[in-house]
This record gives structure tokens, sequence and C-alpha cells, in this order.
């Protein structure tokens, strides 16, 4: 089966999670983070089956928290 016929065949799972309304960029620890944040970091980690190490929270090279 070419590539295109088994993109053509898969089966989408969207998830829902809940979101924060607070600014988070001036946050440098991962256990400051809104727990609605904590909560989507650890469910991506949950779904790729690797530990995320480093969460971008700004557009600057400083703006990173480490996990």
């Amino acid at each position: 089966m070419c590539l295109y016929m088994k993109l053509y065949v898969v089966q989408v799972d969207y998830e829902v999670l809940p979101g924060w309304n607070s600014d988070i960029s001036s946050i440098r620890s991962y256990k400051d983070l809104p727990a609605a944040a904590r909560r989507y970091v650890e469910r991506i980690e949950e779904l790729v089956g690797v530990a995320i190490h480093y969460i971008g929270i700004g557009p600057g090279r400083d703006a990173l928290i480490y996990k």
C-alpha cells in the first residue's frame, strides 16, 4: 500500500484538554506552571512515550523551563 493510501485510511482521535488563562512567559519553574499546563505536558509525555525536558514559554531563547 502506498503512503497516500495509508494516510487516507488513518483515523484521527482528538483529545480536548483544559486550557489556562494566565501569562506564563515569566515562569521559569515547572512547579509554578498552572496545573492545567502541567497536565497538558504530562499528557503529551504519555501519548508519545517520551519524557519532555524543555518547555518553551515564549519567543526568546531564555524562555525555557527545564522539567
